[in-house]
């Protein structure tokens, strides 16, 4: 007897995380298999955009992403362009795109909620080098903290444990001078100079707080955060108001703002510096975000 052709897909970590996280995801797996039509595929660490590319078809409508931010934003990223559906269930230690999109953090919700959806709306994601971003980036402080923090220790301490590897580079951090250029809405150039830079498509970046209100996934904007600041005592300020329910850390003095199409940081000495890429330790300056185009986002 021949299988089904599939008309969904569902892409999952089968190593991710505790047992806890790997507890929800075999439950999300078995939920949505149940549904016919539907092939599950485990994902292959560092090719997971060519593992989805190469199973869709013509018939495929919708694709499933169970897992954190990076799955989901590998799996995003070979659906750009087309109009395959994609939801998330989120099984991750952040899970920020599901925030952002209004879906259920809870495995079971998640899936009754997008299974009687076809609403969508659009995710914006942006062409960084050889890779896609689909949450953001940043250059500085933040970036050097996600290099040191290696990712089976993200996702066994999560937030816990980058907290303190962040304490330890604030004392060692020496404060670059970073240029940032880009353009605006407008069309209009933009100048700014700091030392630690954040490039957010996302209201959320560090834990649940909304700490980048106007930044928004579904727009062609990327909100610049720029800290001009070379006190350890401000950056530790910054920080604490992003992380804190209810913290405001773009009110901070020396703390400027903006929202651009385009934009490229680099040191002002040339040399180069940590840069992140969706919270992942993967690039150095120059840093450049392009527009990429979109994927149709599966929401409640």
């Amino acid at each position: 007897m021949t299988s089904p052709i599939a008309s969904r897909l569902v892409f999952f970590n089968p190593s991710a995380g505790s047992a806890w996280i790997a507890e929800r995801t075999m439950r999300a797996v078995e939920l949505l298999a149940a549904v016919p039509g539907t092939h599950i595929f485990g994902t292959v660490p560092g090719s997971i955009a060519e593992q989805v590319r190469t199973h869709l078809t013509p018939a495929v409508t919708r694709v499933y992403a169970i897992g954190g931010d990076g799955t989901v934003g590998d799996v995003a990223t070979a659906l750009v362009g087309t109009k395959v559906a994609l939801g998330i269930v989120p099984c991750g230690t952040t899970n920020v795109l599901a925030r952002e999109y209004g879906i259920s953090l809870w495995t079971k919700d998640a899936v009754r909620q997008l299974e009687a959806s076809t609403t969508t709306r659009r995710l914006c994601t942006w062409k960084v080098g050889e890779h896609t971003a689909v949450l953001g980036g940043g250059v500085g402080w933040d970036a050097r903290v996600m290099w040191k923090s290696p990712t089976a220790m993200k996702r066994r301490l999560g937030r816990t444990g980058i907290a303190l590897i962040g304490l330890r580079e604030i004392v060692t951090y020496e404060f670059p001078t970073l240029v940032v250029r880009g353009t605006d809405e407008n069309g209009n150039d933009v100048t700014m100079g700091g030392t630690s830079v954040i490039l957010a498509l996302v209201k959320r970046w560090a834990g649940g707080n909304t700490g980048i209100p106007l930044a928004d996934p579904s727009d062609d904007l990327i909100d610049v955060v720029v800290l001009e600041s070379s006190s350890r005592l401000h950056l530790a300020a910054f920080w604490a108001l992003m992380t804190l329910p209810g913290g405001r850390p773009l009110s901070l003095p020396g703390v400027r703002y903006v929202q651009l199409k385009r934009v490229r940081v680099e040191s002002e000495a040339g040399r180069e510096v940590e840069a992140h890429i969706n919270g992942e330790g993967v690039a150095w300056t120059p840093l450049a975000f392009e527009p990429n185009g979109y994927v149709n986002m599966l929401v409640p």
